[in-house]
């Protein structure tokens, strides 16, 4: 069990304010009570005949847990939390301006935060880290296992047609640039498929001179969606990001079982404020509408992805389960960028229990860790305090 306390989706910034506190421990707000919600379904889950990584994972290890969805009933956000883990190692914190502060221990400066990076990412991985394309050269020029894929320039579509084609399967689209799970799509199979998914990624691009607006096609690699935050050398967490998904009891619409699922989430502080509006629109990238009616058992997702900040999304902690060969693909990630300390590492796991056939997505140091501190199920993990001892020990060298 947590100690007892009460203290951002995929980017810190995403606006959202924080749950006010009800208790406090050193600043860090979090659990008042180990409560989880009460739930049951009417119809239970059923795996498809074609069911896969992600749909094994939702109906083997989250539906049988749907009772124990966690009720924080306050949180704080991304930099507090770090403030309150640099108070609990009695190191001050003095502000600088509004995005820089400096970190000190007896007096002497072990280190600084640039808005929510600290300096544990030196300013080449916060470069290479913007860049999905720049990134995945990283990741390969380490030998470090990553879907094949190239940039394309956004008007060079028939470019991106016949590259769909050379790889001879489905692939995945997004932006170079851009966080938190916007404009990607998975398991496009045909040219029709791909102008759609163009056009999402080309909306959802952020305009940085480092990707230079392109577009990143690459191959589809199917797996639950990883999230390992790595320190240093050691894992500090680990959580399976489920999307959005509902289970059909034959008789509801898909608008309806949406609606009993997010008032489900409304006791999680964390939750509350992040659920999507479903409409026809949120649903048109599955090729679903609210009118559907799943049949009676059935899985569907609401999502492509697992998107937590406003889509519905799920953070499941898996830290203590995670085998040894993922801790360290994880780690291998992190350090095939230079200057990298802490950070985010995603990956694709076709399977949780072996990691065989794992591949790293992406590395992201501006990942919030919100998401470890407040999982949906499972335990929370102090990245907070695992960020600020590779302070510590840096400074010690």
């Amino acid at each position: 069990m947590p100690s007892k306390t009460t203290a951002s989706p995929d980017s810190p910034t995403d606006g959202l304010d924080a749950a006010p506190a009800v208790a406090t421990h050193e600043g860090d707000v979090g659990i008042d009570d180990a409560g989880s919600s009460s739930a049951t379904r009417q119809v239970p889950a059923v795996l498809s005949d074609s069911a896969d990584a992600v749909e094994r994972f939702i109906v083997d290890q989250l539906e049988p847990r749907l009772d124990q969805l966690q009720t924080w009933n306050g949180t704080s956000p991304h930099d507090q939390l770090l403030a309150a883990a640099a108070k609990r190692k009695k190191i001050t914190v003095k502000k600088i301006s509004d995005a820089n502060q400096l970190l000190f221990l007896s007096g002497v400066v072990i280190g600084g935060m640039d808005a929510i990076i600290t300096s544990l990412v030196s300013h080449q991985a916060r470069r290479v880290s913007r860049s999905k394309q720049m990134t995945k050269k990283y990741l390969q020029a380490s030998e470090v296992p990553t879907p094949k894929g190239r940039a394309i320039s956004p008007t060079e579509f028939s470019r991106a047609v016949k590259y769909m084609k050379a790889l001879g399967g489905p692939v995945a689209v997004k932006p170079s640039s851009g966080r938190a799970g916007k404009g990607i799509s998975t398991a496009v199979r045909t040219e029709g498929e791909l102008r759609q998914a163009w056009q999402r990624a080309m909306a959802s691009r952020s305009a940085t001179s480092d990707s230079k607006y392109q577009m990143i096609v690459e191959e589809h690699h199917p797996g639950v969606d990883l999230r390992v935050y790595v320190v240093g050398e050691q894992v500090a967490g680990a959580i399976v990001r489920v999307p959005f998904y509902v289970v059909g009891d034959g008789v509801s619409t898909v608008g309806e079982l949406a609606e009993t699922e997010i008032a489900r989430r409304q006791d999680n502080a964390y939750l509350r404020p992040r659920q999507p509006k479903v409409t026809d629109d949120f649903l048109a990238p599955v090729g679903l509408s609210t009118t559907d009616v799943p049949a009676a058992g059935q899985v569907r997702r609401l999502t492509e992805i697992a998107d937590t900040s406003r889509g519905g999304g799920l953070a499941v902690d898996v830290t203590d389960e995670l085998p040894d060969a993922l801790r360290d693909l994880a780690v291998d990630g992190l350090w095939s960028v230079p200057g990298l300390s802490a950070a985010a590492v995603d990956l694709l796991v076709p399977d949780l229990e072996t990691g065989e056939g794992a591949v790293v997505l992406d590395i992201n140091p501006y990942a919030n860790i919100m998401q470890f501190r407040y999982p949906a199920y499972g335990e929370p993990r102090m990245v907070h305090d695992a960020i600020m001892e590779q302070i510590l020990h840096r400074a010690s060298r």
